[in-house]
């Protein structure tokens, strides 16, 4: 015993987790806000390729650490940082030990190392569940004590394979009561542990939503923070790493640990390594993958920029864009893919800063920096030039109609030729000089396509050919078609389609039309019929190719009594549609749709106000005056209010369409804008139609506050409320599923708005809101339970009989359920039967109904069972027939018999005596 626990006590000094496998970003080669974090990760990824071995291990004669747990922590990194170089097969064969004979820290890193690398995980899972203990935790091996390094092992392993929800609640209980007084675990007795506080404090972080353990992890934090040495780190490189990886997702004070970090980077061999030793250098590499995500200002004395530049006609990024802060030299800028850009290293003082984009208008900003400030300067908007133009569409296979990806698009003005190819999706733009040109689409195994047009300066146009595979001829002339439908998706027939060449056709009854004989050229296409309203639009028809318009809509034009007005609200930025935003006129109002469209009919007056509100934009409004009734079509652009930090950048949910009592499940993705770590609380409001709100609650669970609640217990709800803060690295963009949901229950059929609110962690000042249009449909649902009381009658006895029934209504609107019921005998006769129908409300949630009272002798054993048919009105989520049991009376019959029944005399046999005892029914 003496032996295993030296053994024992050594491992967790020099081992702790695999933490570098949770809550980093992959490498990806971007040069980040730590200046030369990229490079040292690229010298640490290296030096630990080189160090394995053939026969996959990785190691080095200077480790600390055994063979297993250093190759572990080193496959780990390779498959962070995603290495083409090192075998990480060969590795994972060298860990592969049977489950029963590894420590539960090593079957931990082996259920990590197989799941990151898609390998199946049953056996070491059940094996590592089975050593669970009473107590919730896990020891060394099944039996053993229970300690907070083999529990925190387990449950983060766990974690990584959604195999903790089970046990996860009795797992915190035992961590729990495993805390000392000041904020630490131990590995054994009451001597805290930093390195094992820091695996705890890592292991229990992701329930900070969902148990009350703020207080356990604040104590954890405190504790390691006070561990620090003089100089700011927690000892050797090793040690240092651990306690870095626990600390750095959970605080957004980064100077509290920045001196740790450059004691750490300043170890760092010019060969990548920590001390030539495998384990350390992989636990160091992990804490640099981490910075990729937290900003770390290299110089607290200097002030940072930062915003996004994108198109003004779309929003979205431009390639090639130049940010320069004239009269300065030494700023650094970054630029990311989707146009955010961060510019650094500037002194207190004020500056202008430049954008501009080869085709774009360049626009300038003055701004006045303080010292160490943060600046986020917003959304830069670049027009097109007015020499420039835009050219775009979608290119897709003449057969299938499906996108052809990677085509090339070249667009050829005075000899000289601008390309680029289209996206998965068969999309594309460039931007080109105005000017006569050349429009060339090619692409492998396609016939090319080819146009002549004018590219008006400052304009888009659409080129959207089909092509034609290269093993087919090719069209004499080019052929225009596509297809007619209205506003629910029904096919027109008749409808008339024009060209500007005075060309004429009508569509068929699939409401498909075509143009054939056609020259290559520019065209307006006007679709027009009878009661609708008609439709225009230009493109380009290509040469000796066919051009699909796709489906065109036709909106149905109302005979109007008063004035009608309809459109679209849209992004002011981005120029989408704006769901869920609120339109009213006077006293009239509407929710647009999920592409932003709304419609109100019956307005009396011929000067009225629109207002718009939407939850994320500027409030807007619409002064319309007419000179007569009419029907008229109005597009709303609202600007989005750019509060900066937290940004709710969408909101879905599980269905767009919900009956009664369906829980709706809400998704939003969230987007850091800022260079800071960021905090928000999540909140749900949902609204009906006319704006009155529903339900509001929090996205993450809050306990309910008992109103008479004294000090201490309000102090520990403040806890509960801090739990509620979503934590956001600097541009960091994650998807969150809310923890609490809507349930509909009896909430009227109609649209509602459901509106996810980010509230900032520290002032709960509202910071973003985004919302998402769902629709209850009418529902009439209910389970039905027939019941028979007694439910046990003794043979030729006599009782009453009172069958009745019990409702439980699911419906949101009024409903009358009617069904037949009959109670049979045992041989299936009908005792008695009946005809029922029930009015209820969508308030009146459960129902009883006594349905008939009679008295019956029964004169027969066996079950009396009560069956309903034919029910209407309602769906029936789940049906309950009950019956009423009869015993027999029982009476004994015995039977003997012996075997052999006859023997020979004298002889020595055995003699078996059978009884057989029968119970039947007795008189």
């Amino acid at each position: 015993m003496i032996r295993k626990l030296l053994v024992f006590i050594r491992l967790p000094l020099i081992t702790i987790f695999w933490l570098i496998a949770c809550n980093v970003q992959a490498h990806n080669g971007q040069n980040h806000q730590v200046q030369g974090e990229d490079e040292r990760l690229n010298s640490a990824l290296h030096w630990l390729e080189l160090s394995q071995s053939a026969d996959g291990v990785v190691v080095n004669s200077a480790d600390i650490a055994t063979d297993f747990q250093s190759t572990a922590e080193a496959l780990s990194i390779f498959s962070l940082l995603n290495s083409a170089t090192a075998n990480k097969t060969a590795a994972l064969s060298t860990l592969q030990k049977p489950p029963q004979s590894l420590t539960t820290e090593g079957l931990a890193r082996l259920i990590i190392a197989l799941n990151e690398n898609q390998q199946p995980i049953s056996t070491q899972q059940a094996e590592l569940l089975s050593r669970q203990g009473t107590d919730g935790g896990f020891g060394q091996f099944s039996g053993y004590d229970s300690t907070a390094f083999d529990t925190s092992f387990t449950l983060l392993s766990l974690q990584k394979i959604n195999a903790d929800t089970l046990i996860a609640s009795n797992v915190l209980g035992f961590l729990s009561s495993k805390q000392l007084s000041d904020g630490s675990f131990a590995l054994y007795d009451d001597h805290g542990s930093v390195i094992v506080t820091a695996m705890v404090l890592k292991a229990i972080r992701p329930y900070l939503f969902t148990f009350n353990i703020s207080d356990m992890l604040s104590r954890s934090i405190e504790f390691l923070y006070s561990s620090q040495n003089a100089d700011g780190h927690w000892g050797s490189d090793w040690e240092t790493a651990i306690v870095l990886q626990a600390l750095i997702p959970v605080t957004t004070d980064v100077s509290r640990y920045e001196l740790a970090l450059d004691f750490l980077k300043g170890n760092q061999s010019v060969d990548g390594d920590w001390g030539q030793q495998v384990y350390t250098t992989s636990l160091a590499a992990t804490v640099l993958s981490m910075l990729a995500s937290v900003d770390v200002p290299t110089d607290p004395e200097k002030a940072v920029v930062a915003g996004r530049v994108t198109d003004a006609a779309n929003g979205s990024a431009i390639p090639n864009i130049v940010i320069d802060v004239l009269g300065v030299s030494t700023e650094t800028v970054t630029i990311q893919p989707d146009g955010s850009f961060i510019v650094s290293n500037l002194d207190p003082g004020s500056y202008v800063l430049a954008y501009s984009a080869a085709g774009y208008l360049g626009v300038s900003q003055n701004v006045t920096l303080q010292k160490g400030q943060f600046v986020n300067v917003g959304t830069i908007n670049l027009s097109i030039a007015p020499t420039a133009a835009l050219v775009k569409g979608v290119i897709t296979d003449s057969q299938t109609s499906e996108p052809v990806a990677s085509a090339t698009i070249s667009v050829i003005i005075a000899g000289q030729a601008s390309s680029t190819t289209a996206d998965t999706n068969g999309v594309y733009q460039i931007l080109v000089e105005a000017g006569q040109a050349l429009i060339e689409v090619s692409a492998a195994s396609y016939h090319s396509v080819t146009v002549s047009v004018d590219l008006v300066a400052g304009t888009q146009v659409q080129f959207s050919p089909s092509l034609l595979l290269s093993s087919e001829e090719p069209p004499s002339s080019s052929t225009l078609f596509g297809t007619v439908i209205d506003e629910q998706g029904q096919l027109i027939a008749g409808a008339t389609v024009k060209i500007t060449d005075g060309a004429t056709t009508t569509t068929d009854i699939n409401g498909r039309f075509e143009f054939t004989d056609l020259t290559p050229k520019e065209v307006v296409v006007t679709v027009s019929k009878n009661g609708y309203e008609s439709v225009s639009f230009g493109l380009v028809i290509p040469e000796r190719a066919n051009a699909n318009v796709g489906n065109i809509t036709l909106r149905e034009q109302l005979i109007l009594p008063s004035t009608s007005i309809s459109g679209r609200v849209i992004d002011m930025v981005s120029g989408n549609g704006v769901e869920a935003a609120s339109v009213v006129v006077g006293g009239l109002s509407t929710t647009t749709d999920t592409n932003g469209f709304y419609q109100i009919t019956d307005i009396p007056t011929l000067e009225f106000i629109v207002s718009v509100n939407a939850a994320g934009y500027l409030f807007t409004n619409k002064q319309v005056s007419l000179a007569e009734h009419t029907d008229l079509n109005l597009d709303i652009n609202i600007r989005q209010a750019d509060l900066g930090g937290v940004n709710i950048a969408a909101v879905t949910t599980d269905k767009t369409v919900y009956g009664a009592y369906d829980s709706v499940i809400i998704t939003t993705t969230v987007q850091n804008d800022t260079t800071l770590n960021q905090g928000a609380r999540l909140y749900v409001n949902v609204k009906d139609s006319d704006d009155n709100e529903v339900a509001s609650f929090s996205g993450a669970f809050l306990p309910p506050l008992d109103p008479m609640s004294d000090l201490e217990e309000l102090a520990h709800y403040q806890e509960h409320l801090a739990a509620t803060i979503e934590e956001f690295a600097p541009g960091e963009q994650r998807v969150i599923k809310l923890e609490q949901w809507w349930n509909t229950l009896i909430v009227e059929p109609g649209d509602y708005s459901v509106t996810v609110q980010a509230l900032d962690g520290i002032t709960s000042n509202i910071v973003s809101e985004r919302s998402v249009l769902v629709t209850i449909e009418p529902t009439r649902a209910a389970s039905l339970d027939m019941k028979l009381s007694p439910g046990y009658v003794l043979l030729n006895k006599s009782a009453e009989i009172e069958i009745f029934a019990e409702i439980f209504n699911r419906s949101n609107i009024a409903t009358l359920i009617e069904f037949d019921y009959a109670l049979l005998d045992p041989s299936d006769q009908i005792l008695t039967q009946g005809h029922e129908q029930i009015n209820l409300t969508a308030d009146q949630i459960n129902h009883r109904l006594e349905l008939l009272i009679f008295p019956h002798t029964f004169s027969a054993s066996g079950h009396y069972q009560l069956e309903v048919s034919n029910i209407t009105g309602v769906e029936v989520k789940d049906l309950i027939t009950d019956s009423v049991f009869v015993p027999p009376s029982i009476r004994l019959r015995a039977r003997q018999s012996l075997n052999p029944n006859e023997v020979v005399p004298l002889e020595g046999v055995t003699v078996k005596s059978n009884i057989e005892i029968e119970g039947v029914d007795g008189e």
